[in-house]
């Protein structure tokens, strides 16, 4: 447990460090201002959208980013010739990426509350957000994993950005339904999305779908970053 609290406080330093906080909170500052200066997209099915690419960036994008400054750094080579366990490991950067999802939703959500007057349901934000920032964490540790380069990573960040996020945004949007779409463990996400801007619109097995679905696969994420962390990182010494 100490370790992991040591390696928390190292974690928020390097979010601090290279300005991922930061980002992070501007970037849902403009997706509130854009809402306001387009009026087409002040609507729950774009703010849906919104609220789901702050965990999605952050959990892709920033984990990313962060392993290979660890990497270029050297960080991650002293860290695996200490008596480091790969779950604290994991677990300092699924919580610390988390929380500052969960800070940078809360902003959004408060802003549109506050200045469009738009309700929100907080039981609905709070596990959509944990579930899918924890999910897409452990995705771009994966990708993150078997790279050593940003240009590598930017590859595969698009092929999983465009894999993961394109079905269901059509299905969400109405433009095309499909019910092979709820095998998309990010459909699970947007119906959950969905209901923190309109709960009553979802039915009781949209909940359970939402929720178990995307334990199911963090469960399996979990796993197949365990692997990776010791086969990409520990075997090869960082």
């Amino acid at each position: 447990m100490s370790n992991l609290k040591n390696m928390l406080r190292w974690e928020f330093t390097l979010l601090s460090r290279y300005k991922i906080i930061h980002i992070s909170i501007l970037s849902v500052i403009l997706y509130f201002l854009t809402t306001q200066a387009v009026p087409d997209m002040n609507k729950p099915i774009f703010h849906t959208m919104l609220l789901f690419f702050d965990p999605a960036i952050i959990g892709i994008m920033f984990i990313g980013a962060l392993i290979l400054f660890e990497k270029s750094e050297n960080v991650l080579q002293a860290l695996v010739i200490t008596p480091m366990k790969v779950d604290d490991y994991l677990l300092s950067k699924i919580t610390s990426l988390t929380i500052l999802s969960i800070i940078s939703a809360t902003i959004f959500v408060v802003l549109l509350s506050i200045f469009g007057g738009i309700d929100f349901n907080i039981a609905y934000l709070a596990i959509s957000i944990i579930l899918t920032s924890v999910m897409l964490i452990l995705l771009g540790f994966i990708l993150v994993s078997r790279v050593n380069s940003i240009n590598e990573y930017l590859l595969a960040m698009i092929v999983a950005f465009l894999g993961l996020l394109f079905p269901p945004m059509l299905h969400l949007s109405g433009l095309y339904e499909n019910v092979i779409f709820y095998l998309w463990p990010t459909q699970a996400s947007f119906v959950l999305f969905t209901g923190v801007f309109d709960a009553t619109s979802l039915e009781l097995w949209e909940i359970a779908y939402g929720i178990a679905y995307q334990l199911i696969w963090i469960g399996l994420l979990y796993f197949i970053a365990k692997k990776a962390f010791y086969k990409h990182i520990v075997m090869k010494g960082g």
